[in-house]
């Protein structure tokens, strides 16, 4: 009797093993997401300097009264269609751009990358396009065209080799407090 009961207690192990390996049809998309949190060169800036020169949100940041630095959102599809990599980035807009375009709802800014992102050659100044959709998303940040690494894979897509070279660079990246 106790050999049966056991026979069918590893069954059901083995019916539930099955059922964990199964890959489900709707499953949700996964998706990464890292962040930084101030533009490249405000970080440069001394802290205690920081708080003369720069007005700094989680939204916007202008320093000198002249620079006007918007938090938007980077996005890299992984190549097989099965979610995206996302980079909370910065980009140096004209204020002009925004104050111009403000009625619209959904609008287009053109501006400067200005986060260093690991794991690329230099990402600071590469052309961006901005899509603001309403007031409770960041901005779209999508690569204008250039002959860089970072614009080919938001084009075609990250491997997931490329990313698993990514991750623990940007994981030490943003643990820096000086970025924070």
């Amino acid at each position: 009797m106790e050999e049966r009961e056991s026979r069918a207690e590893l069954l059901g192990k083995r019916r539930r093993h099955r059922t964990r390996l199964r890959k489900p049809s709707d499953a949700p998309v996964a998706s990464v997401y890292t962040d930084c949190t101030a533009p490249f060169y405000v970080t440069e800036i001394e802290p205690w300097e920081r708080e003369e020169r720069c007005q700094l949100t989680p939204d916007e940041c202008i320093m000198d009264d002249e620079y006007y630095y918007i938090h938007s959102r980077l996005t890299v599809p992984f190549r097989n269609g099965r979610g995206q990599v996302s980079w909370d980035v910065w980009v140096q807009i004209n204020p002009e751009h925004v104050r111009h375009s403000a009625s619209s709802k959904v609008r287009h800014v053109k501006g400067r990358l200005s986060s260093a992102i690991p794991g690329y050659p230099d990402t600071l100044t590469l052309p961006v396009q901005l899509t603001f959709q309403g007031s409770s998303k960041l901005p779209e940040a999508h690569l204008g065209e250039a002959e860089h690494p970072l614009y080919e894979e938001q084009q075609e897509g990250l491997s997931f080799q490329r990313w698993l070279e990514l991750r623990p660079l940007h994981n030490q990246y943003h643990q820096l407090s000086d970025a924070r």
